[in-house]
């Protein structure tokens, strides 16, 4: 008896290879009336594995919802199946993250302490935003102070390359040019080698020298006559800066020179105490006065010479004609004998010498006048 309308245990076998499908076309599956049983069971088999594993689900994707970061990631030909879509959609998300870590560190950086130096309205732990709107606002307005630099410079300033141009505009609109305050200065000294046959008796000049001063102590200029400059060292030059120990005036011996004092001598005497500390020696020969000699003459004994000293003698032939003394009493003729010159070692003392006079302590120059320009 034929099997009907069963699945397990029909005990007819018939190979699915002798059936025919008879039923509705799908075209889906790929399933046609008239396919093979078994044809039609793989066709199901592929598709149940197909949607299992997701390689057969074809979604359907409006090109206009696929942003490119997604598109990115799916093939470029083919079929997009579900699969496709699920990686790429892990692969953007994956993308995003890193990107977000990168701009969280990013932020992080950014939103860390700033020096904010010259900003206002900020604080050093202000956000990135307040900062940068601070820099803009400090930026605008050292903008806006440089266009008004800008403008008094070019109102009130000349250019460098038209100073000359124009100082040499202003000269030649003076009458006469050649006044020598022209040239000149204020209140500065210059030497001067020509004549003063323009000046009068107190060093004021007129004419081509007006408003120009002979530096002489008068009309309020210094006297410069026999005297050279030396810069200050006290009052504000001096300021703060440290000056060195040979000029400097707490150092023993240094002057201290202000403004408009003197110092200094042509002729200089040395005292005793300026005189390096020494000593003399010296070796002196001493000749002795003239004196006599009492001599016996042919063998006589000298007599007694005085009443209080006898001296006596005899003649000695054996001994080279010598005398000598003896003791007995006689006559003797006298005569007096030559000089005789005797070097002796003597203790000197030297008697002060040296006249105590001045000595030239003046440094090689050149005579000049020194006139000064005052307004």
């Amino acid at each position: 008896m034929a099997c009907s309308n069963c699945f397990n245990g029909c005990t007819e076998i018939i190979s699915d290879q002798c059936v025919k499908y008879t039923g509705y076309n799908i075209p889906a599956l790929d399933i046609s009336n008239g396919d093979s049983l078994a044809d039609v069971e793989l066709k199901i088999t592929t598709f149940i594995i197909d949607l299992s594993t997701g390689n057969g689900i074809i979604p359907v994707i409006k090109p206009a919802d696929l942003c490119a970061l997604v598109s990115g990631f799916l093939p470029v030909s083919g079929d997009i199946t579900l699969n496709n879509v699920i990686s790429a959609l892990i692969k953007s998300i994956c993308s995003l993250k890193t990107s977000v870590t990168a701009i969280e560190s990013t932020l992080t950086t950014l939103n860390a302490n700033y020096t904010i130096g010259c900003l206002t309205g900020v604080t050093a732990s202000s956000d990135t935003h307040d900062i940068l709107q601070a820099a803009i606002n400090k930026l605008c307005s050292t903008a806006a102070d440089l266009a008004a630099l800008e403008l008094d410079v070019t109102t009130n300033y000349v250019q460098l390359a038209d100073l000359n141009t124009l100082i040499q505009a202003y000269l030649n609109s003076i009458a006469p040019s050649n006044l020598y305050k022209n040239k000149m200065v204020p209140y500065v000294a210059y030497e001067y080698y020509g004549s003063i046959a323009g000046f009068d008796v107190t060093g004021a000049g007129s004419g081509l020298f007006a408003n120009v001063y002979l530096c002489n102590g008068s009309n309020g200029t210094p006297d410069k006559r026999g005297r050279v400059a030396v810069g200050t060292t006290d009052g504000s030059m001096v300021g703060t800066i440290p000056m060195s120990s040979v000029v400097n005036p707490s150092t023993p011996g240094n002057p201290s020179y202000s403004l408009n004092s003197v110092q200094g001598l042509n002729n200089v005497t040395l005292t005793a105490n300026q005189i390096p500390a020494h000593t003399h020696t010296a070796t002196a020969t001493s000749t002795a006065a003239p004196h006599s000699h009492f001599i016996a003459k042919d063998g006589i004994n000298i007599g007694d010479l005085t009443s209080t000293s006898p001296l006596d003698t005899e003649f000695d032939g054996s001994n080279n004609f010598s005398y000598r003394l003896k003791s007995t009493s006689g006559s003797a003729d006298l005569g007096p004998t030559s000089n005789a010159t005797v070097s002796v070692t003597t203790s000197v003392v030297i008697d002060a010498t040296g006249g105590g006079l001045s000595h030239s302590n003046i440094q090689p120059t050149i005579g000049a006048y020194y006139i000064m320009y005052i307004p």
